[in-house]
């Protein structure tokens, strides 16, 4: 099944993206495919995979490998400024490792955008990744839209500096909209009644971002914007034009390293889309 006139959202949050996995791997087995998504950090990574068609790849990156050291871990951040292994994970992997079909990626009936963050002005910008004709500025743009601020070095891309796509488009549903599309299919990986609150020790951006004011600025008032757009995916889901799928609960944080707990999310993801296939498949007509 082609899905033209509805757009794909998929919300970041690093492991919980185990949850979006087993929707996107539920999709996959059952042919479903969107012509347009909208992807940020770990949703941008799973889009992708999606888009080469690649099931079962998701699950192996959060509930197979994530044991491994070059993963994640403390000893990552001393040496290289980043918790999570960003050269394992956006070099080594794909290459060599679990191999990603860069040819699928790019000839795919499904389209992406990646949305980061550039530094000096502090506001959002998007990419077609499959439109790039390098394989290694693909992998720089996903590492930018995974990159945390203070957990991360800026990426360079084309000459500017880029991180964490979500700092100021968490859930791009509005970029959806902006681009003509009246439906959207939206994964988040939070709870119906989670609302994101302020952040604290905000003094500490001031020290450590002062290169990029923006950039901070964007930070600080990033709850107000998170929670803003889940005002309007509740509206738009009130009013027939959203469709979303979110956990019923998660205790798990962006961190986690447990594979049994990482394997019951994608679980839950699959079973949800299952779950759901029937309602989805009705407000798809």
């Amino acid at each position: 099944m082609q899905i033209k006139d509805c757009a794909f959202v998929l919300e970041g949050g690093g492991m919980r993206g185990a949850f979006t996995a087993g929707v996107i791997d539920y999709l996959l087995q059952n042919e479903i495919y969107f012509e347009q998504l909208y992807g940020v950090s770990s949703g941008a990574n799973n889009a992708a995979n999606y888009c080469s068609r690649q099931r079962l790849r998701n699950k192996k990156l959060f509930t197979e490998l994530v044991e491994d050291k070059r993963y994640m871990a403390i000893k990552n951040l001393i040496k290289n400024g980043s918790y999570f292994g960003m050269d394992f994970l956006f070099h080594k992997l794909p290459r060599q490792v679990l191999p990603f079909d860069y040819q699928a990626f790019k000839n795919s009936s499904s389209n992406l955008k990646v949305a980061v963050t550039a530094c000096e002005s502090g506001e959002v910008e998007y990419f077609s990744p499959q439109k790039f004709e390098s394989n290694e500025k693909i992998d720089k743009l996903f590492k930018a839209s995974s990159s945390l601020p203070l957990m991360a070095s800026p990426v360079e891309i084309e000459g500017k500096a880029y991180l964490d796509g979500g700092i100021r488009d968490s859930i791009p549903v509005k970029k959806a909209l902006a681009d003509g599309y009246n439906k959207v299919f939206v994964i988040l990986t939070r709870p119906n009644d989670y609302r994101k609150s302020p952040l604290k020790a905000k003094f500490i951006l001031d020290i450590f971002l002062k290169k990029y004011p923006n950039l901070v600025e964007s930070l600080k008032k990033r709850h107000l914007n998170y929670n803003k757009t889940l005002d309007l995916i509740r509206e738009k889901e009130e009013q027939g034009d959203f469709f979303a799928l979110r956990p019923e609960e998660l205790e798990i944080d962006r961190f986690s390293k447990d594979a049994e707990e990482l394997r019951d999310l994608y679980n839950t993801g699959y079973e949800l889309g299952l779950e759901k296939a029937e309602a989805l498949k009705n407000w798809l007509e």
